[in-house]
């Protein structure tokens, strides 16, 4: 994990997990807000992501060119956690 300021990057094949509370734009970038972890991505990847707010996720980073991040929807897989 890369740190700039308040802010982590993922490094490759690392996963950030929990729930999203919050997306900003920062420079350019898109800011994760995951519990208490800020995650900076590329601002790409917005439209996928701005459905899952409010929801548990899993974010990975992947070393694949077409696939450089992959989101998943916790909420059906992890018991206890309520679907928005």
């Amino acid at each position: 994990m890369t740190i700039f300021a308040d802010f982590y990057r993922l490094d490759h094949y690392e996963e950030a997990r929990g729930l999203l509370e919050t997306l900003e734009e920062h420079d350019g970038s898109l800011v994760a807000k995951i519990g208490k972890v800020k995650i900076i991505i590329p601002q790409t990847f917005e439209q996928s992501l701005r459905p899952l707010v409010g929801r548990w996720i899993s974010i990975l980073r992947t070393d694949l060119p077409q696939k450089s991040y992959l989101f998943r929807d916790l909420a059906s897989e992890t018991p206890g956690r309520a679907k928005n």
